[in-house]
């Protein structure tokens, strides 16, 4: 009697610890790889540094349009459309059903236009909103806003601060490659996961210890830029 209630204060434990383990792990895992689904709770929403880093780029200016009518005619973005990137980008948010699908082509011409890696726009969606399934909204209007740019906590300072919405995806697909590109050089970074952190969602950084390269916002993003790099097509 008392060797099989021994028993039973040995095993017990153990097979809770597991259990317990193996439910953490399922947990983190299956937030890590579906992104946060719940935009009001994103860091990089609530933690901007400055407004005029997201005021900045609301639309091309004069030498962005020469640029773009330079650097892209239409026979390229055709040809882009079908390019493996775009095609991957495409696969990648049709997989899971966002809003987002369809878009690769866009995704890629932003990226060529603003020097960027072409998964790292559709990796932060993935991370901020899960692929553009929860943006912000006022009145109950789209804002086309997967990236949780220019948003904060109170609506009237969202408001005041602006390019918190626009018209559709693609202008805003531009706005954030644009910010992203000129907060870089503004800063003399680069436009790598662990340096946009740093001005993006430095409260991730901070709950690193200082270290973007630790910050969970940096290890996501950079997660879902591998997903989407393997994804098959």
């Amino acid at each position: 009697m008392q060797q099989n209630l021994s028993a039973k204060h040995i095993i017990l434990p153990v097979i809770y610890y597991f259990s317990l383990s193996f439910g953490l792990l399922f947990v983190s895992m299956y937030w890590l790889v579906n992104g946060s689904d719940d935009i009001a709770k994103s860091n990089a929403q609530v933690e901007f540094q400055e407004a005029s880093d997201f005021r900045i780029d609301l639309a091309p200016s004069i030498l962005e349009e020469a640029q773009i009518k330079e650097k892209l005619n239409p026979d390229d973005i055709t040809d882009n459309c079908q390019n493996v990137e775009a095609r991957k980008i495409n696969a990648f948010f049709a997989k899971r059903k966002t809003p987002l699908a369809g878009y690769g082509c866009t995704f890629l011409k932003e990226a060529l236009l603003n020097n960027l890696n072409p998964y790292l726009l559709p990796a932060i969606a993935q991370k901020e909103s899960s692929g553009g399934k929860t943006t912000p909204q006022f009145n109950g209007q789209e804002s086309y806003n997967a990236w949780g740019w220019a948003v904060y906590d109170d609506n009237q300072t969202t408001k005041n601060v602006g390019g918190y919405s626009s018209e559709s995806w693609e202008v805003f697909i531009g706005r954030v490659a644009r910010g992203i590109k000129r907060n870089a050089e503004k800063r003399e970074l680069t436009t790598s996961p662990e340096d946009v952190v740093i001005w993006y969602n430095p409260g991730s950084v901070n709950r690193a210890g200082g270290d973007p390269d630790l910050s969970h916002w940096t290890k996501s993003v950079s997660t879902f830029m591998e997903m989407i790099e393997e994804t098959e097509i």
